[in-house]
């Protein structure tokens, strides 16, 4: 009886400490992929703003242009994967109002108009980029919803 007793606390204490054991772990494995991403981040946004600087100093104005709409274009496609959810209100307050500059500039520059080619039934397709194709959709929804909030 003391025997079985003994077993079924030890067997109790086993599983909360492989319990804690798995929990702190997971957390610190995600905390840790978390830093090295956004350290990754920080470094690749640095070295675009080096490139795009070292092109305005050499007069190379349409190369500095095209690495930072690169660069816009990229952080729409980052920030529309944190659009998935769970996603807090503030931060999809904070992709909306990023979407509507970006939609804002790029139509001011003659549209949302990035595209690439790729060969479909032996002939050149262009496509527009998933950037644009996500901002071309944010722009539809948001005109939905201005045309059904001017209905009422």
């Amino acid at each position: 009886m003391k025997s079985s007793v003994f077993t079924w606390i030890v067997g109790g204490i086993f599983t909360l400490l492989v319990f804690t054991g798995g929990f702190i772990s997971a957390f610190y494995l995600n905390y840790a992929s978390l830093g090295s991403t956004y350290t990754k981040e920080h470094i690749d946004n640095g070295r675009f703003m080096l490139w795009a600087l070292k092109h305005l100093e050499d007069d190379e104005i349409e190369k500095a242009k095209n690495f930072l709409r690169s660069q816009v274009s990229t952080k729409v496609l980052i920030v529309d994967s944190v659009r998935l959810p769970p996603t807090s209100k503030r931060e999809l307050e904070l992709i909306e109002s990023f979407y509507l500059e970006v939609i804002e500039y790029f139509d001011a520059h003659g549209g949302l108009n990035e595209t690439f080619q790729v060969m479909e039934n032996d002939k050149w397709v262009t496509r527009p980029t998933a950037a644009m194709k996500i901002l071309e959709e944010f722009k539809a929804e948001q005109d939905k919803w201005l045309w059904h909030e001017s209905c009422f």
